[in-house]
C-alpha cells in the first residue's frame, strides 16, 4: 500500500514539474510576441508599399542668417488621403523623430502599406509629446510641464554664439501632391521638401532664435516651410515621372 501511494506521489510530482515547463514555455513565446508588437509600434520603420522620405530644400544663403548645425522633429499620424471622397489611411502613427540632413541629402522617415488607389494628400502632425508617451528621443521631453514638451529643435550658432531652440508647437500640416500617387503596383515612396531658410526670417529680417518674442512667428514659419510633396520612388530628391 506504502509502494503505490509512493508511485502515485512520484506521478502527480513528474505532472506538476511537466506542466511547470510548458507554461514556462508558453509564457516565453507570448512574451517575444508582445515584444515583437511593441517594436513594430515605435518610430523609425521603414517597411511597406508606401514610404516617406524628407529632404531640407534650399540651401540658406546671408552672413547674418543663423547657421544650423541640427534639426529634428518629432511627427505622428502620417496618412495619405483621397478626393473627392476625402477616404485616408495611415502609413505611420506612432511617434517618430524626422532627423533632417544639414547637408541636403534626403532621410527615410516612416512607411506602411496602402491598399490600391490614388491618393492626392499627404497628411502629418508635427507633434508635441503627452506627459508620459512614449517617444524615440528623449530631448522633446524635459518634464511634465507643457513648457518641457517640445515638438521641433534647433540648433546651431546666430552671430557666432550657439542657440538651440525649442518649439512648444504642436500642429497639422496637409501638403497637396504635385500629381496623385497611385499604389497598387510595386512600392511607392513619397519625398517632402521642407525649406529652412524660412525658419529664422519675416519680412525679410531675420529672426534672433534667441529672443522668446519671435517664437510664435518662427513657429508659423516652420510649419508653413513643409512646402511640397511628390513621388520619388528612386529617392533622389527630384518628382518622378508619372
Amino acid at each position: 500500500m506504502k509502494t503505490v501511494r509512493t508511485q502515485t506521489i512520484h506521478r502527480t510530482a513528474a505532472t506538476t514539474i511537466l506542466f511547470g515547463i510548458l507554461f514556462i514555455i508558453l509564457l516565453a513565446f507570448t512574451g517575444c510576441g508582445e515584444d515583437s508588437s511593441v517594436n513594430n509600434n515605435t518610430g523609425g520603420n521603414t517597411e511597406g508599399n508606401t514610404s516617406m522620405s524628407v529632404k531640407l530644400d534650399e540651401s540658406i544663403t546671408g552672413s547674418n542668417y543663423p547657421v544650423i548645425t541640427e534639426a529634428k522633429a518629432l511627427i505622428t499620424e502620417v496618412e495619405l488621403e483621397t478626393e473627392p471622397s476625402g477616404t485616408s489611411h495611415e502609413i505611420h502613427i506612432s511617434p517618430v523623430v524626422i532627423y533632417f540632413n544639414t547637408g541636403g541629402q534626403i532621410v527615410s522617415v516612416a512607411a506602411g502599406n496602402l491598399p490600391s488607389g490614388s491618393w492626392n494628400k499627404i497628411k502629418l502632425k508635427i507633434h508635441k509629446p503627452e506627459d508620459t508617451e512614449p517617444i524615440p528621443d528623449p530631448e522633446f521631453r524635459e518634464g511634465t510641464s507643457g513648457n518641457q514638451r517640445y515638438s521641433f529643435i534647433i540648433k546651431g550658432t546666430y552671430n557666432g554664439n550657439p542657440f538651440v531652440y525649442k518649439s512648444r508647437k504642436s500642429a497639422g500640416i496637409i501638403i497637396n501632391l504635385n500629381a496623385p500617387l497611385n499604389t497598387g503596383n510595386g512600392s511607392r515612396n513619397i519625398t517632402l521638401l521642407v525649406n529652412p531658410s524660412l525658419w529664422f526670417i519675416n519680412n525679410g529680417n531675420v529672426l534672433d532664435p534667441g529672443n522668446s518674442s519671435n517664437d510664435d512667428l518662427i513657429d508659423d514659419n516652420l510649419k508653413n516651410s513643409f512646402k511640397r510633396a511628390f513621388r520619388d520612388d528612386n529617392k533622389d530628391g527630384q518628382p518622378d515621372d508619372n
